[in-house]
């Protein structure tokens, strides 16, 4: 049952990806981390995200934002995961 749940919550971050909806890949990212052990998704989203909308010439780190975020994101839920349960 929780491989179908993560099949289909990295099915809708896909796609949630693709279209640019960034609240709701987010909102879905957040749900993997908190359900799932490790949840590297996020950050094979946060590098799609770079290929897709950043790293472009002269741009810097500015760049790897979606990357940065994704392995911030992940730190801290997974830190508050250890605070909460």
């Amino acid at each position: 049952m929780k491989l179908i749940f993560r099949i289909v919550l990295d099915i809708l971050l896909v796609i949630a990806i693709l279209n640019g909806w960034w609240p709701i890949a987010i909102a879905l990212v957040l749900i993997g981390i908190w359900f799932f052990k490790l949840y590297i998704e996020i950050i094979i989203a946060g590098v799609a995200y770079d290929a897709l909308f950043g790293m472009t010439h002269g741009m810097g780190w500015r760049g790897y934002e979606g990357t940065i975020f994704a392995v911030v994101l992940l730190i801290v839920v997974k830190l508050l995961k250890k605070l909460v349960r």
